[in-house]
């Protein structure tokens, strides 16, 4: 209703009452809307609530992995004071005998041996996947690559101490059988991956 029609109807209204009417604030609206901000606010923290509990939910879930450090597989030549660190998967495969008149160390696979019809007793019956011997001379890679009374067989260069050079010998002869061949050769490839510690210290 407009004032002039509120005038006719009341009669005679100073025009000013009219108009502090008209801007009288709305008290059940205002009430109204402060509610509805208040519901939204609660619903607000009640959905954070949820979702924190939710993520730390998933979060403690998870499988956690701890890995357990394996236990390396070594040989320990106490005699020329070296440590041998086998690659893993060689665990149960191998074996050492000790070839005292020539201070070599063999390195086998008693399983291929035994193929072949050798045994424990019978020193390089098979099976042989490498040796090692210690010079005493202190020799370079170099000197050793270059041939000497070392090149008996194919050798490797392992390292030189004050004890002098650890050389690492291949088979020169067949040591397996047709059907031990396989797991053979892939022992073999994998001579490459050994690692020599000078004494018993293993980090």
């Amino acid at each position: 209703m407009k004032k002039e029609q509120l005038s006719e109807h009341i009669g005679n209204i100073d025009d000013r009452l009219v108009q502090q009417a008209e801007h009288i604030p709305n008290y059940a609206r205002q009430h109204r809307q402060k509610g509805f901000k208040r519901f939204t606010a609660i619903a607000a923290v009640i959905a954070l609530m949820v979702c924190s509990f939710t993520v730390g939910a998933v979060a403690f879930a998870k499988e956690i992995v701890v890995e357990v450090p394996v236990e390396k597989e070594t040989i320990e030549l106490k005699e020329i004071g070296l440590t041998l660190i086998l690659p893993d998967n060689w665990k149960d495969k191998y074996a050492l005998e000790y070839d005292a008149d020539f201070k070599e160390y063999y390195i086998y696979n008693p399983d291929i041996r035994e193929a072949m019809g050798g045994n424990s007793e019978t020193l390089l019956s098979g099976g042989m996947l490498f040796y090692l011997k210690l010079w005493d001379e202190q020799l370079t890679k170099e000197q050793v690559d270059a041939g000497g009374e070392w090149s008996y067989a194919k050798c490797e260069y392992v390292m030189t101490t004050q004890n002098g050079t650890y050389l690492l010998y291949y088979a020169s002869d067949v040591q397996f059988t047709p059907e031990t061949m396989e797991e053979y050769r892939q022992m073999e490839s994998e001579i490459s991956n050994i690692q020599f510690v000078v004494g018993n210290v293993i980090e």
